[in-house]
């Protein structure tokens, strides 16, 4: 099973509090580019766990997955 990488992003400040997470990336790097891109200046790269008994995504989980990412990428860019 691949690996799949999120991004941590932090509220300004000391105390490091987490502002919000986006999932899944492919690659550490995809993730870095996705913060990068989006103007995020405290952020961490960070892989995925699921804890769960067993998975069956359906034929179409992938690309359900990727039009959910584009839409949150849209919603973050004020479009």
């Amino acid at each position: 099973m691949p690996v799949l990488y999120g991004v941590v992003r932090f509220e300004p400040g000391e105390e490091r509090r987490v502002r919000d997470t986006t999932i899944a990336f492919d690659s550490p790097a995809s993730a870095e580019l996705f913060a990068v891109e989006s103007g995020w200046s405290d952020f961490q790269v960070t892989p995925l766990f699921f804890f769960v008994d067993s998975v069956t995504a359906p034929a179409a989980g992938r690309l359900l997955l990727d039009a959910a990412l584009a839409r949150s990428m849209r919603r973050a860019n004020g479009r």
